[in-house]
């Protein structure tokens, strides 16, 4: 072996070693060290207050995270009895979800119930805003509990003693059997709401009521002045607005109610066989638009 052989074999040695240094340092670079996709976010600290807990659900809620932001805004509900904002969130929540499910699905009626037992929340807190009745109202007729109805309506009418709100407590009277109640509240309030464009449902459903205890005839009167009352009513929209006056809400109101108060009539009519009110009944439905 000569020296050449020697060195030669030395260079090899070497060369290899570099070659595995370099190796090495090439796998840290890779591997040992920082890369975009070895990095990860780190998730945030847990909130400290109850406000911290809401303004993540809400975040949650942005981001269309549903179950989440539900589940914070139950978080941060659960730690102050008084902190109203996220279990009305919270019932908002179970409400909306509710309108996207099936008519008469499971998980629709499920959804209703949770969104009633929020605002209930609300409501035995203390909180007694319109919008919170109207929806409990609402939330109870859709899922067919009449007596909730009236429980709701009951305490709406006595908290915003308006037309609307007397109506609907007539509805709820009228819902549960109560007819000598829907007598007595529709009465009252025709006397307290003339002008009212509800005052031709007032009439109708006195009407009804008194059907439903046998006083036909005077649920007869009843109705032909209710009929009355409406086209009063309907002659003072136009007068505001010749134009437009058909195509506001007060006008649908009156119009529906007349057609529906003219239909009980012919019930009525037909059922003594008064042929001349019954053909003169007819003829207005006609006039009306009704030709079923």
């Amino acid at each position: 072996m000569n020296g050449r052989t020697i060195m030669t074999r030395a260079a090899r040695r070497g060369g290899c070693g570099g070659a595995v240094a370099g190796l090495l340092l090439l796998f840290w670079a890779a591997g040992c060290g920082p890369s975009s996709d070895s990095v990860r976010e780190v998730p945030a600290p847990a909130p400290a207050t109850k406000e911290g807990w809401f303004a993540r659900a809400q975040q949650y809620r942005v981001e269309q995270q549903l179950d989440s932001a539900m589940a914070l805004f139950a978080r941060a509900a659960s730690m102050d009895s008084l902190y109203h904002e996220p279990v009305r969130e919270l019932a908002q929540l179970h409400y909306e979800r509710a309108q996207m499910e099936p008519e008469k699905s499971k998980l629709r009626l499920e959804r209703l119930r949770a969104a009633r037992a929020q605002f209930a929340r609300l409501e035995s807190r203390g909180v007694n805003e319109a919008e919170l009745y109207d929806r409990l109202c609402d939330l109870s007729v859709q899922l067919n509990d009449d007596r909730g109805f009236l429980q709701y309506a009951r305490k709406y009418a006595e908290r915003y003693p308006f037309d609307r709100q007397y109506y609907n407590l007539a509805r709820a009277y009228f819902d549960v059997g109560d007819f000598q109640s829907v007598i007595k509240s529709a009465k009252s309030s025709i006397e307290k709401y003339g002008d009212s464009p509800y005052i031709s449902s007032f009439y109708r459903i006195l009407g009804r009521a008194y059907m439903k205890v046998d006083r036909d005839q005077t649920a007869e009167r009843t109705l032909t002045a209710g009929i009355k009352a409406t086209d009063a009513r309907i002659a003072a929209l136009r007068k505001q607005d010749p134009r437009g006056y058909t195509s506001s809400d007060p006008y649908r109101r009156l119009h529906d109610d007349k057609v529906q108060m003219l239909l009980l009539l012919k019930q009525l009519h037909t059922t003594y066989k008064a042929q001349d009110k019954l053909e003169q009944v007819e003829r207005e439905l006609k006039e009306e638009g009704y030709n079923r």
